[in-house]
């Protein structure tokens, strides 16, 4: 049984399960080079086809990321009240077959997708209600599809979508389930849950405006950055705040003594105008918001800004902590997984796992609504029809290409190259003597966090590599961190928890005494965001991190996704090259290839 699974509104994605496996999941900015890409995935649903060597024709099922048939009346009185263009944009809809309005294209392209006003998205929302009525005409247009087809449409619970995403792949039979985000297709925005075997029950739903990430998103647009774009940001510059505000931050959210939360809604204005704002008694007490301008050496955030962040940091994980609590002693699980946009922030993550009685964690790394389409897959594969739950092969479901696939890239960009025979161990010895290598391997990994096969990577030892890094590769703030591959039989020896992150969402301590010998992972508060390698999970990857062992006595590099700032991560060897090139990468590890910058290969002679 085939089942594909499908997100949109902000980086939409596609998957493609075949009983208990996962045949393919990839986000559609991969392929159109569109940071966040919103619009209907056809060049990610195109993959996912190949891939499984099929046919639209041949899948059984297509399962979307909404909401419930019987329940479209709710959501849309939820749009209706918090989103006040929602009418407009769905009289206005002309029912293109790209599955937007005019309106909302533009506002997609002019807003970078992910970063579009919530008051526009809550427009999309309400019109996805009528444009699923046509989701199948939609799907079969997008691939060019003219034949007959024999799939069923089934809408799914965004938020049981976000837990499928999880709990259908975490490794045990049985876990609590955490998802929290902004706003979903019923107004849920943090849902608490039991799996048991094949089957998720729910517990509890927490409805906006009373929303964590639209909190966390609010106070990052008052501190000038892009509300749900750069909430990653925020959570790197908090370890350089103080704790001046954090107890007036306690006034915003209120901590319910039965294990919920509300909103002190007097501080927001995301409830009323249907954008990511702060009210006038936030500016009244805070000050004014940081303009939204380019973060420099000569424009950096100030320390009151800075203090914020910290504020707000703080303020989301004691919220995690409190709603973890409560799931634990529900449930009686040792077992945590999460997902939601929220989930992606690593440092919350990492103290509930340390401060709460849950003893295991699982992370989705597709944790935001990109992995919504896998786990709508999953809840109409496992939830409704009781197929296996696939165990393995959620991380790198990407596209691969062939060692001729990528010679033909090289050779087209003119640029020269050489065959290595052992390119984990050259890799290696080139990072231990100060370079830095753009790693691409195998399959794409899925999510926002590169994972070994599309990586940018580096010698941990310097802490210089940090500095170049950021103003030279990646273009980016200076006060954002760098995470360590770490071989997972030696996490324990660098951090004060030795528990597997496979997919780089848990914050860890870095040990005291390990701090000076890996400074370029070790962030301003002490902490590193850490990803965890094993054999089984990256062959090529572990050996490449054990040969730079042997070399340095160090059993980790530094690891950053293989892109610019503002770019999709890259998918195709193409993208590498360009990547390369365009950058001050020092050398780049296509599959076998290996290929230098002229200027240094004169420097070692």
């Amino acid at each position: 049984m085939y089942v594909l699974g499908i997100s949109r509104v902000h980086d939409s994605a596609a998957a493609l399960v075949r009983d208990g496996e996962i045949i393919a999941f990839a986000e559609e900015e991969r392929f159109t080079r569109i940071k966040h890409d919103g619009g209907l995935p056809a060049e990610a649903i195109a993959f996912c086809l190949r891939q499984g060597g099929i046919t639209l024709a041949d899948v059984d099922h297509v399962a979307y990321y909404w909401q419930r048939w019987q329940e479209p009346l709710h959501a849309a009185k939820v749009f209706a009240r918090y989103f006040p263009r929602t009418l407009e944009v769905l009289r206005n809809d002309n029912g293109d077959e790209g599955g937007r309005s005019a309106g909302m294209l533009e506002t997609l392209k002019s807003g970078g997708g992910k970063g579009v006003d919530d008051y526009h998205v809550g427009g999309a929302l309400l019109a996805h209600v009528k444009r699923s009525f046509t989701l199948g005409r939609d799907v079969r247009a997008a691939v060019g599809h003219t034949g007959p087809t024999k799939f069923d449409v089934h809408l799914v619970d965004h938020h049981r979508a976000h837990a499928g995403s999880a709990y259908y792949i975490c490794p045990w039979e049985e876990s609590a389930i955490l998802t929290l985000d902004g706003i979903g297709s019923d107004g849920t925005s943090t849902y608490l849950a039991h799996g048991q075997g094949s089957r998720i029950t729910d517990l509890r739903r927490i409805k906006f405006p009373h929303s964590l990430g639209a909190m966390y998103a609010g106070v990052t647009g008052y501190l000038g950055f892009y509300p749900t774009r750069d909430e990653g940001k925020i959570m790197g510059l908090a370890p350089f705040g103080r704790d001046t505000y954090v107890e007036q931050f306690k006034k915003l959210i209120h901590l319910d003594p039965d294990g919920g939360f509300e909103l002190d809604l007097s501080w927001f204005r995301h409830h009323t105008s249907g954008k990511h704002m702060m009210s006038q008694k936030f500016a009244d007490t805070f000050g004014p918001a940081r303009p939204r301008t380019k973060v420099t050496a000569e424009n950096p955030v100030p320390q009151h800004y800075m203090d914020i962040a910290y504020a707000l940091q703080v303020t989301l994980e004691e919220a995690g902590l409190h709603l973890a609590r409560w799931l634990q002693r529900q449930t009686g699980s040792t077992r945590l997984s999460v997902a939601g946009g929220v989930a992606l922030n690593s440092v919350m993550n990492g103290r509930i796992l340390l401060e709460t009685p849950f003893e295991d964690f699982f992370a989705q790394p597709a944790a935001a609504d990109d992995g919504c389409a896998l786990g709508a897959a999953l809840e109409v594969s496992v939830g409704k029809y009781g197929r296996p739950r696939p165990r393995d092969g959620f991380t790198y479901t990407g596209p691969e290409f062939s060692e001729s696939e990528m010679e033909v890239a090289l050779q087209d960009a003119g640029i020269e190259y050489q065959r290595v025979d052992d390119i984990a161990r050259h890799t290696a010895t080139k990072i231990a003597d100060g370079l830095i290598v753009g790693w691409v391997q195998g399959r794409m990994e899925c999510g926002p966090r590169a994972l070994g096969n599309r990586s940018l990577l580096a010698d941990p030892r310097d802490p210089e590599s940090k500095t170049r890094m950021n103003e030279k590769v990646k273009h980016r703030e200076a006060f954002r961190p760098f995470a360590p591959s770490c071989l997972v039989e030696r996490a324990g020896d660098y951090f004060v928890s030795d528990h597997p992150s496979p997919v780089m969402l848990l914050v860890f301590d870095v040990l005291e005494h390990q701090r000076e010998a890996v400074p370029a992972i070790t962030h301003a508060d002490g902490t590193a965001r850490v990803q965890t390698v094993s054999r089984e999970d990256n062959p090529l990857y572990w050996t490449m991190i054990s040969e730079f062992e042997k070399i340095t006595g160090v059993p980790m590099v530094v690891n950053t996704s293989f892109n610019d700032n503002n770019e999709p991560i890259v998918a195709t060897p193409a993208d590498a090259i360009a990547c390369f090139l365009k950058t001050d990468v020092d050398a780049l590890a296509l599959g076998p290839f290996w290929a230098q910058k002229p200027y240094l290969e004169d420097e070692n002679e």
